[in-house]
């Protein structure tokens, strides 16, 4: 029987990311190139900005031509890969399938009969099946996620840290009905539970709520709070924020962020925590 690869072996092992839309995928590549990693870039079409990877190998695919990625990725002896960005939930109808990719439609017909937690565990099971290696972007660059403690200078009071806890009490009790990734609370009380509209849509409909007075928030009260479902595979569906979450959380007059360490995505750590600190919000990673 032959020994497995070394930790280092596989470092040294070509890398492909999948690569939907935002800043964090080609954040990632950045990181995966400076470790000294051989990286190539499959950017979705209509998702994914090609500009965004500078120099790195890139090529594009429409979600119809997976066979053509899989001929490019046998074809450079590639293993392991990592998918990453938005994308918005195709219709299966839409997936114009080139010739080399009818002989997969069974697979995903029956990955798109669920949810989007359904759709995305059928996804990773079909690489799998196909012998490849899928991580998590934690797995390749783990400085991606948020850290216990503060990311900035800020730290969250006692009462912001209870109503943190509280919050991912409530996270972890709505697992099974596979809603959102976050909350908001304010005033010992939940005042918005993410659904199919996404965080930062979310964070505008309290922040509407604020300004028209429907709601009332004390300076200093109101958190939102962002972790992973139970049993999330976090290798394709890690919760995540940026620089609009917090520009939305500064505006809608909350003072901050709680996120389960090293179970959320934040890129760029430096730039968020410059971010906050000029916005006067506390950023906590939570074990």
């Amino acid at each position: 029987m032959s020994a497995e690869p070394s930790a280092a072996a596989v470092n040294d092992r070509p890398l492909a990311i999948i690569a939907g839309a935002g800043d964090f995928p080609p954040h990632l590549a950045s990181l995966a190139v400076t470790s000294g990693r051989p990286v190539f870039i499959a950017a979705l079409e209509g998702a994914a900005d090609p500009s965004a990877f500078g120099s790195a190998e890139l090529r594009s695919y429409r979600l119809g031509q997976l066979g053509r990625l899989l001929e490019e990725l046998r074809r450079r002896e590639i293993v392991d890969l990592v998918l990453i960005g938005g994308l918005p939930r195709p219709s299966f109808a839409a997936l114009r399938p080139e010739a080399s990719t009818l002989k997969y439609l069974p697979h995903f017909a029956r990955a798109f009969r669920g949810g989007d937690d359904h759709l995305l565990r059928g996804v990773v099971s079909f690489f799998e099946g196909q012998g490849f290696a899928v991580h998590g972007p934690a797995d390749i660059a783990p400085q991606m996620t948020a850290q216990p403690g503060p990311l900035g200078r800020r730290q969250a009071s006692p009462e912001q840290r209870a109503l943190v806890a509280r919050g991912f009490e409530l996270l972890a009790a709505l697992s099974p009905f596979d809603v959102g990734q976050a909350a908001i609370l304010a005033d010992h009380r939940v005042i918005a539970i993410e659904a199919a509209e996404g965080t930062d849509a979310m964070i505008r409909r309290v922040g509407d709520m604020i300004a028209s007075g429907r709601l009332r928030i004390a300076k200093g009260d109101g958190v939102l709070v962002k972790a992973p479902k139970d049993g999330q595979d976090l290798r394709v569906d890690m919760p995540a924020i940026g620089s609009e979450t917090l520009r939305h959380v500064a505006a809608a007059g909350l003072a901050g962020i709680g996120l389960r360490a090293g179970r959320v995505l934040v890129g760029n750590a430096a730039g968020l925590a410059k971010l906050a600190d000029q916005s006067g919000l506390f950023v906590e990673g939570v074990a």
